[in-house]
């Protein structure tokens, strides 16, 4: 019989275990335990299965006795239990601040107004010929008139140009958006 690393847990009496049948054995009675601080079974069993993987991983520490190793591991299932809960309660606390936020009516207010004046700019530029628009959104997207020319295959003076008249057009289109936002406000 070989013995492959991680599957036996020594102990300084002599002792040795195999880790296959102390994880079937006690897994239960470790679940069990996680009960006291989360209920979430699923939760649970996932922390008792890394803790048992924390054990596996140290298999070239040996522990004083089977009673070192169970105290091992029920101070890292109470450690890991809280860690969780902690991180339950970080989340939880930012999910009601960020949802009293979104209750409130300037929130919602603005949200109606970003989308709406999305909609209306995507709209509008839809609206210009192809070339105009196609200057106009790699503006948008923090080109320079040097970079638009390039990519573009024509000169800076064009560029300027269509922007000129992607301008032009935006603001006689998109005029009555600002009319409607400071209505609104």
């Amino acid at each position: 019989m070989t013995e492959e690393r991680g599957e036996y847990i020594r102990f300084l009496n002599g002792e040795v275990l195999v880790f296959k049948h102390f994880f079937k054995e006690h897994f239960p009675k470790f679940f069990a335990f996680t009960s006291r601080f989360i209920d979430d079974s699923y939760v649970r069993e996932d922390i008792v299965q890394e803790t048992f993987i924390i054990v596996w991983s140290r298999h070239l520490k040996v522990f004083d006795s089977e009673m070192a190793l169970q105290a091992f591991i029920y101070r890292t299932l109470r450690n890991k239990c809280l860690d969780y809960i902690r991180h339950e309660k970080i989340k939880e606390r930012y999910s009601s601040e960020y949802s009293k936020e979104r209750e409130t009516s300037d929130y919602l207010m603005q949200a109606i107004i970003d989308e709406e004046s999305r909609f209306l700019i995507h709209k509008a530029i839809k609206s210009l010929t192809p070339q105009v628009q196609a200057v106009i959104k790699l503006h948008l997207e923090g080109k320079k008139n040097k970079e638009i020319a390039e990519e573009m295959g024509i000169s800076e003076t064009t560029v300027k140009f269509h922007k000129s008249v992607a301008y032009r057009e935006l603001n006689k289109s998109l005029g009555h958006l600002f009319l409607m936002i400071t209505m609104l406000l």
